[in-house]
């Protein structure tokens, strides 16, 4: 009996020994992140039979058990990628609106203050200083616009980096997850601290993509990121990497190397902070440096469409102040094409008003061309005329040699106008004051006159009927020169060889008086430039130029308070769930110290049964002596 004593008395110190030192594990990495508390499970040892009875043989420690939870651990990272997808978005705008508000600001006020030389030349059209001053304000346009260009550029190049920086330390993590699963397949018994460990590194995965984890048959363990691509499987761990885009090679793309074969990743399909860079540069900043693109060209063709409209102080046409948006490497440059490609294609700007940003494709299957547009409309469209052409959205696609079978290629009108926008004049006295459109014109409506080509009759006025349905053209005293005909035209006029166009808008009897004569103290031109100021150029006649700007700067901010109204209920179900999971497996000092308590009481009750015991046995032998 005395035997059997002593046996329950140890083998109950054994096993409140093993609860204090689990306890004592406890609260010593009570501040180690990641770590998740573990009790001892303790059971009855198997009872025996014995004198008509089932007598207990005590107790012994079964198994020391993680407090985990599935579930939660599960919430827990779905709560943390989407936090960091918040929060790093929320970072790039307000870095982006702030770049905006403080040093891209200089793009309207540098508009404005052209504008206001442009009033100031009106004033004195043949002043050589105010058209200095005109020149001078032209540049500064220009230089702000490339400035801002080349920090968006920089943030792309620093986005870049950041993600190849990323999909590295995600690769390490792959890798420091299968060395953990070496180690579980060594251990002789479930290792805890290595789970946590295990855990600890699928946290900090959360933070830069969505992830999945699945136990396997084996005990290991399958790491699935994004939207089903498998990054750790077992004892095997794929890499990403970034690989030149299609067609556009400048634009990396993420993929998945799986042994031999490499396996292209949507970068939609990616959560979290890796998601939030692509996000960031390939919509954030290219529709920033579209919208500025946009804002370039429309203000540098504008500016060159009426210096072609005019006379200069030498009574010559006008010539372009900035460069010629629609010269033939520009327009060859709006082509992303793959760098084995022999397809010939040229993209030019011939309607601002229909003008729109984001990026166009044009496939070919072999017999028929089809155009996505950057709402992802679908259009089968079939080059025509000489040379083959596509007109769409204001854009005449040149195809010059078409492409091949199979084959897809970008279009991106506006992408480098804000870094391509460059004055050309050096001669202030060149600048065209003087317009087609003399004074005398009565214009109250949107109608206007271009005029094509110059011919023999010099002087002329149109005239537009009382109800706006016809037209004529008159010389300047009143004689007719081409009866009356409908309003708008369909096709340029020409009177005798001097070819115009006249769009429609005009308001009833609007009268267009033309003299293509040079004269000194004409500034009907300038007074057309400053109109520009205001002029519903852009978005079908709703925007002015500096709307496209001022545009750009609410939407960023409606996306900034988007994502920072986000980030905040982020912010709160990531809380909310790392709360679950700190009930589940976070260590409780109090709760600790009470069991300590309570293992400490058993200890020392059952270090009593084996003194019971022994004091027992020694009587016994006592007696028999």
């Amino acid at each position: 009996m005395g035997f059997d004593l002593l046996t329950l008395g140890s083998q109950g110190v054994l096993t409140a020994q093993r609860q204090l030192n689990t306890t004592g594990h406890n609260i010593s990495n009570v501040n180690t992140d990641g770590y998740s508390r573990q009790s001892v499970e303790q059971r009855a040892n198997d009872s025996a039979y014995w004198s008509a009875n089932q007598w207990g043989h005590g107790v012994h420690a079964a198994a020391v058990r993680r407090n985990y939870d599935k579930f939660a651990v599960n919430e827990y990272n779905i709560t943390t990628s989407a936090l960091a997808h918040a929060q790093t978005r929320n970072g790039q705008l307000t870095l982006l609106d702030d770049m905006m508000s403080h040093s891209a600001k200089k793009i309207p006020e540098n508009m404005n203050e052209f504008y206001g030389a442009v009033k100031g030349l009106a004033d004195s059209p043949s002043d050589m200083g105010a058209r200095k001053v005109v020149l001078e304000k032209s540049r500064l346009v220009a230089a702000g616009l490339n400035d801002i260009n080349n920090v968006l550029q920089n943030q792309e190049a620093d986005t870049t980096v950041e993600i190849d920086a990323t999909l590295q330390r995600m690769n390490d993590i792959g890798a420091e997850i299968v060395d953990i699963h070496k180690a579980i397949l060594k251990s002789q018994a479930v290792d805890n601290d290595l789970l946590d460990r295990h855990q600890k590194l699928i946290n900090e995965l959360s933070e830069f993509t969505q992830v999945s984890v699945n136990q396997r048959d084996d005990g290991l363990y399958n790491v699935i990121i994004g939207s089903g691509h498998t990054l750790v499987s077992g004892l095997h761990s794929s890499e990403l990497q970034t690989v030149p885009g299609t067609p556009d090679y400048q634009k990396r793309r993420l993929a998945l190397v799986e042994g031999k074969t490499l396996k292209p990743i949507d970068n939609d399909d990616i959560r979290g902070k890796l998601g939030a860079m692509f996000e960031y540069r390939d919509n954030t900043l290219a529709q920033a440096r579209d919208e500025l693109g946009r804002l370039a060209a429309g203000f540098a063709m504008s500016i060159n469409e009426l210096q072609s409209q005019g006379f200069d102080l030498s009574g010559q046409v006008g010539e372009n102040i900035y460069v010629d948006f629609n010269s033939e490497d520009f327009a060859r440059d709006r082509v992303v094409k793959a760098s084995d490609s022999t397809a010939e294609l040229k993209v030019y700007i011939d309607d601002l008003a229909q003008l729109k940003i984001g990026d166009y494709q044009l496939k070919f299957d072999g017999s028929q061309y089809t155009l996505v547009d950057p709402e992802k409309n679908m259009v089968a469209v079939t080059p025509s005329g000489s040379p083959p052409s596509i007109e769409y959205d204001g854009l005449r696609i040149q195809v010059d040699v078409g492409l091949a079978a199979g084959e897809r290629v970008i279009l991106r009108p506006v992408r480098q106008g804000a870094g391509q926008i460059a004055v050309t004049m050096e001669d202030p006295a060149k600048i065209a004051a003087q317009s087609y459109v003399s004074s005398k014109s009565v214009i109250t409506g949107q109608g206007s006159l271009k005029v094509l080509q110059q011919g023999a009759q010099q002087e002329f006025q149109v005239a537009i009927s009382p109800d706006a349905s016809q037209f004529a053209v008159l010389d300047m005293k009143g004689n007719i020169l081409l009866a009356p005909q409908a309003y708008p035209p369909a096709s340029p006029v020409t009177v005798n060889g001097t070819t115009f166009e006249l769009t429609e808008g005009a308001a009833a009897e609007d009268i267009f008086a033309v003299s293509l004569l040079p004269a000194d103290g004409e500034n009907g031109n300038l007074i057309r430039m400053q109109q520009l100021q205001t002029q519903k150029l852009m978005d079908g006649g709703r925007s002015s130029l500096i709307d496209v700007y001022e545009g750009l700067n609410t939407d960023l901010g409606v996306q900034k308070a988007s994502f920072a109204r986000l980030e905040d209920v982020s912010r709160v179900e990531h809380d909310a769930a790392a709360g679950r999971v700190a009930e589940i497996s976070g260590v409780n000092l109090d709760e600790e110290a009470a069991n300590m308590m309570k293992f400490q009481q058993a200890y020392m009750a059952s270090s009593r049964i084996m003194t019971a015991a022994n004091e027992t046995f020694e009587t016994l032998l006592n007696a028999t002596r």
